[in-house]
């Protein structure tokens, strides 16, 4: 035999085994049913709303002044800067 008739026949005989498969399983499914989906646990409930007023942050804005040697905003109850290390100049009361 060829090669060729060989791939043929083998293609049938899988797709015969294929069909008969698929008809068996169908023929099962009907009398038996189809087995149950595995159940999903139910997601968590949501968490409560938090209250608004006890987990509001205070925010504090502190005074800057701007460094004369490098220009950078540190804190006006610093002694020096930050980056370059020079002191910043008190106000004069």
């Amino acid at each position: 035999m060829g090669l060729l008739l060989k791939i043929i026949l083998f293609g049938v005989a899988v797709y015969a085994v294929w069909k008969t498969f698929s008809r068996w399983k169908g023929l099962f499914d009907r009398f038996v049913g189809k087995p149950d989906e595995p159940a999903r646990p139910a997601p968590p409930p949501p968490a409560p709303p938090a209250d608004p007023v006890a987990t509001r942050r205070t925010v504090a804005i502190e005074d800057t002044v701007q460094c004369a040697g490098c220009g950078a905003y540190v804190p006006s109850s610093a002694e020096k800067c930050v980056q370059c290390g020079r002191p910043l100049p008190r106000p004069q009361s």
